[in-house]
Formats: C-alpha cells, sequence, structure tokens
C-alpha cells in the first residue's frame, strides 16, 4: 500500500491510500476464508466450503463491503502512524470501488491538533497575589463556628410572629387531589422554622408573621414539577399549622469550657483555639496565593501563545456547555432554554456570543497545556492514575475499589482523569520556569475604585461548563480571598 497527501490547510490534512491489485486479492480471499470459518453450512465443515458456495451465501457485494471495511482500517492506521497525526475526531473516509484484479484507493480527511507555537517560559512573568489572614478574619470564622453551635431554645413571650422570628410549630400536610379530597402525607410533625430563611416558601411566611402561640394556619400551593420527591411533584399541597411558640436562637459565648466542648477537646483555651483558627486561616492564604499564581501562569502563557484555534473545536465546546446549561436550567427551574430565555429576559445573541468567547477559551488552554506537556515529555503514570482514583473515591464517600472498577469500565472516564493529572503537571512545570512576581492583595477600597475606573455594561452571564470531555478545561480566574478553616461538625439542636 502506498500513500501519499494531497492537501494540507491549517489542521486539515487530506491523504490517500492505493492498494495495488495483489493487494486486493490477498484481501478477498483473506475475508472469503474468515467468512467459511464462521459460517454453518449444510453439507460442509466449516472452513472448507468451497469459494462459490461462498460467494452465493453471502453474496458478493456483501464480501467485498467487508472486505473494504477491512483494508480501511489498515488503510487508516498506516496514514495515521506514517505521518504522524495526532487527531482531534474520527476522519472522514471516501473508499474508492473495490474490484478484484485492480487498485483499489482510499482518501481520508483527518481534523489534527493545529499547531501550537510555544513562547520562551523563561520570559513569562505571573504574579503570585500573597493573601494574609487578619484579626478580623479570626473573629469572624469563630462567630461563624460558634454560631453553627448554637441552640434553638423557647423564647417566652406572647407576641405576634415577626418576619425574622424562630418559631416552633406543629403541622399537617395532605396531597390535595383534583376533586379536593386529602390524601395524608405527614401528620402532627413538630419542628422549627426561621421566617427569615431566604429560600422559605413565601406562602408559609406569610400565613405564620402576624400570628401567636396558640393561633392557626392553613395554606396551599402547587408543588414544582421538578421536586425531588417525584410523588409530590406537580400536585397541590395543604398545610395545617399550628405555632406552638417563639423561638430564638442561642450564641454560646466564647470561653474555655465552650472551646473544649465544640473541638471535643482538641483544644483547651480560647487562646490556643484563636492560634489554630489563625493557623488554618494562613494555610488557606496560602493554598490561595499558590493558585493565584497558578492561574495567572497560564493565562500568560496562553496568551502568549500562537495558535489558531479550530472552528470545529470551538463548535464542539460551544455544543457541549450548550447541552450542559440545557440540562443545569432543566434541573434547577424545570424550564426548557426556550422558556428560560423568555422569562428572564436574557438576549440570545449575546448569550451565544459569550458562549463563542468561553468555549474558544477553554479550547486554547486545553491545546496549549496539552502542548506544553507534550513538548516536556509529561506523562500520567499508573501510579498517579490509580492515587487521583483512590483521593476521588475518598472525596465520594464511596468504596474505593467500587470506585476504582467502575472507572476502569469507561475508557473515556479514564482518559480524562489523565488528561487533568497531565494537565496539573504540565502547570506545576510551567510554575517552576516562569518568573514570578508578587503581590499585594487588592483591598476593597482599591478594587472598588479599580472597576469603577474601567465600568462597563455588564453581559448576561454564560454558564461555563466545567466537566464535559477534554479538552474542556476550567478557565483561569480571579483569585479568591482565603477560605474559612472548616468548622467543627454541628451538634443537634435541642
Amino acid at each position: 500500500m502506498k500513500t501519499e497527501v494531497l492537501s494540507q490547510d491549517k489542521n486539515i490534512v487530506v491523504v490517500k491510500a492505493e492498494f495495488e491489485a495483489e493487494e486486493v486479492n490477498k484481501a478477498v480471499a483473506k475475508t472469503i476464508k474468515n467468512l467459511s470459518m464462521k459460517a454453518n453450512i449444510k453439507g460442509f465443515r466449516k472452513g472448507h466450503a468451497p469459494r462459490k458456495t461462498i460467494e452465493l451465501y453471502f453474496g458478493k457485494q456483501g464480501i467485498y463491503a467487508e472486505t473494504v471495511e477491512n483494508m480501511l482500517q489498515d488503510a487508516i492506521e498506516k496514514m495515521v502512524e506514517e505521518y504522524d497525526l495526532d487527531l482531534i475526531t474520527e476522519p472522514n473516509v471516501k473508499p474508492g470501488e473495490l474490484e478484484e484484479g485492480k487498485a483499489f484507493t482510499v482518501e481520508a480527511t483527518f481534523e489534527v491538533t493545529p499547531e501550537v507555537k510555544l513562547p520562551e517560559l523563561d520570559k513569562i512573568t505571573a504574579e503570585k497575589t500573597i493573601y494574609t489572614a487578619t484579626e478580623d478574619m479570626v473573629n469572624e470564622n469563630i462567630e461563624r463556628i460558634l454560631e453553627a453551635h448554637s441552640d434553638i431554645v423557647p423564647l417566652y413571650e406572647e407576641r405576634a410572629l415577626k418576619d425574622d422570628d424562630y418559631v416552633s410549630v406543629q403541622y399537617t400536610s395532605s396531597v390535595v387531589g383534583d376533586d379536593g379530597s386529602l390524601k395524608p402525607v405527614e401528620n402532627d410533625v413538630k419542628t422549627e422554622i426561621f421566617l427569615g430563611e431566604p429560600n422559605i416558601r413565601p406562602e408559609i411566611k406569610e400565613a405564620l408573621v402576624g400570628k401567636k402561640p396558640g393561633d392557626k394556619a392553613e395554606i396551599e400551593f402547587p408543588v414544582e414539577g421538578n421536586f425531588e420527591n417525584k410523588e409530590l411533584a406537580g400536585k397541590t399541597m395543604r398545610y395545617e399549622i399550628e405555632v406552638l411558640g417563639l423561638m430564638e436562637k442561642k450564641i454560646p459565648e466564647l470561653t474555655d469550657e465552650t472551646v473544649v466542648e465544640i473541638t471535643n477537646s482538641r483544644h483547651q483555651t480560647v487562646s490556643e483555639f484563636k492560634e489554630n483558627v489563625l493557623a488554618q486561616l494562613n494555610a488557606s492564604a496560602e493554598r490561595e496565593s499558590n493558585e493565584s499564581l497558578r492561574n495567572d501562569a497560564v493565562m500568560k502563557l496562553v496568551e502568549e501563545t500562537e495558535v489558531e484555534v479550530p472552528e470545529s473545536m470551538i463548535a464542539r465546546q460551544k455544543e457541549a456547555m450548550r447541552q450542559e446549561q440545557e440540562q443545569y436550567i432543566s434541573r434547577d427551574s424545570g424550564l426548557s432554554m426556550e422558556e428560560f430565555f423568555e422569562k428572564s429576559g436574557m438576549d440570545k445573541e449575546s448569550y451565544d456570543a459569550e458562549l463563542e468567547s468561553s468555549a474558544k477559551e477553554i479550547v486554547k488552554r486545553s491545546l496549549v497545556l496539552e502542548a506544553l506537556a507534550n513538548n516536556q515529555d509529561i506523562q500520567t503514570t499508573p501510579e498517579e492514575l490509580n492515587a487521583e482514583i483512590q483521593r476521588m473515591a475518598i472525596s465520594s464517600r464511596v468504596d474505593p475499589e467500587k470506585f476504582r472498577k467502575h472507572v476502569y469500565s469507561d475508557r473515556e472516564r479514564i482518559y480524562e482523569i489523565a488528561a487533568k493529572i497531565r494537565n496539573r503537571k504540565a502547570i506545576d512545570y510551567l510554575v517552576g520556569e516562569v518568573k514570578v512576581e508578587e503581590v499585594a492583595e487588592k483591598q476593597p477600597e482599591d478594587a472598588a475604585k479599580s472597576e469603577a475606573k474601567e465600568a462597563k455594561p455588564k453581559k448576561p452571564r454564560a454558564k461555563k461548563a466545567d466537566e464535559a470531555k477534554e479538552p474542556k478545561e476550567k478557565t483561569a480566574k480571579e483569585p479568591k480571598a482565603p477560605k474559612a478553616p472548616k468548622e467543627p461538625k454541628k451538634k443537634e439542636s435541642k
């Protein structure tokens, strides 16, 4: 078989392969032999039926079709290997007519990874934002931890409920049938409700504000069609509620005794507790600083890299993001994309333009990191892959061995995980090569001045998909302030 490149335009390569007549005859004979071994033809043992019988049994065109399929596979493999093609999608193949005793040609159009011209890494300067933990941050985190360990206790007052009160109630719920009949769901359930909760149903809040202990209220409302309890989704619910009493949140004072209780004796004094919170904040600040460096290094690398991003890759990424957006909207609100546009007032053209821009940014970032990894021969080892799967299993709180088997049963999933590890290692290498410039964290007043100076009308945001198939990659984002340390587990309210 001989091959030749017919044309190459940007990242599209057209290659022709030609099988000589003798190769065609051998391929047809091989197909007939294979079919003879598989066929159960009466009067003949497998593999011993003559050619004429095989042709009558399968048809000449059927034999040729299978021969072409086998030859195409050989041709594609040789083209890819011979010209070292890095494919980004399946090739478009145009086979000629196959006839014994004559040459057979195949023309294949390949879409390959575009040329990526990386800059000299040591010429790149990346910023590392230095975050610092403050005393105010320590106090804010301690306040949140104490609030997480608060109790809801009775408030012995006989007054009307306000819209920011805690209230103890007892309720009975029923599904209202089309004929007005009631089907009980819950009976005489006692619970506490915070009327200031942002996600509280407005019907419940309106029914309870102004009521006093001992008062009762009845409310009905339709349940959303996408409600997690499918038995209640789309139904009308009735609640009969009795106000039992006013409640209040009792936040514990910060004392040595409180510290011992909420930390399960890991810390004994207020001073020791504050030092621990500060240490966690400092560790979080360092992680955020390092992440800001990684993000900025990647952003600078992408900006300074020359690559013509293929429209086909942008289109596929855009479609993947659009589908994920549609699924998110449907899951979150039960609306179709068209209904969402209509109700939100979002401009379709602006949304589409932003989706296009985001898709291009994601694809370019993926191409650049892949080129860097290839350039430095950065690979994912089996040990790294297994360690990542183990980490994912622990994070998801599932059995590591079962999760590992599940992941290894999906080749595409394995590829995604391996590619993410490889990208991480490529960024590690990048950070070690660029020049690093440390900058102070922007204070709120500085950020406000900067935003006022460069104020622009905001476009509707298109949700970026961050978990679809490679080359989908999260874009570098503005680093956040240090995260709060994890709070100790909240105890049961009394």
